[in-house]
């Protein structure tokens, strides 16, 4: 009886957990980007030098360093949860100066199902936030 009645429950949550997966992605895909960026400021800042985010193919990005004449890599491209892509009109690269100010932008993620979620770079204060959207 009991293994009937889990049976059941498992048969009706399991769905739903699984339509749910793409907004999870979602939201761990912003987290992700919004820690990249509030590290790489605070690097930029410690190291008296300019960082940026180098956004590369539709779901893979790199960090760069100023290392006085040009931009170097500093590891691998790192990327994205699966299904989640950058939407129109995201900024190509988000860069930091050692005072912590940024070039300012807004990157696009989008999931399967077009929600969207938005992280706004303010140039002069160099405020990283995330806001909800559509793709």
């Amino acid at each position: 009886m009991a293994l009937a009645i889990f049976a059941i429950l498992a048969g009706i949550a399991i769905p739903n957990w699984a339509a749910q997966l793409p907004t999870y992605r979602l939201n761990s895909a912003a987290r992700q980007i919004q820690s990249e960026l509030h590290r790489i400021r605070s690097q930029a800042v410690a190291g008296n030098t300019d960082f940026r985010v180098v956004l590369l193919t539709p779901a893979l990005y790199r960090i760069e360093r100023n290392n006085g004449a040009s931009y170097q890599h500093t590891g691998e491209s790192k990327a994205l949860p699966d299904g989640i892509t950058y939407g129109t009109a995201s900024a190509d690269l988000i860069s930091f100066t050692p005072r912590g100010t940024s070039n300012g932008g807004t990157i696009r993620l989008c999931n399967i199902k077009r929600e969207g979620k938005s992280i706004i770079v303010l140039s002069s204060t160099g405020r990283i936030r995330v806001a909800s959207g559509t793709c």
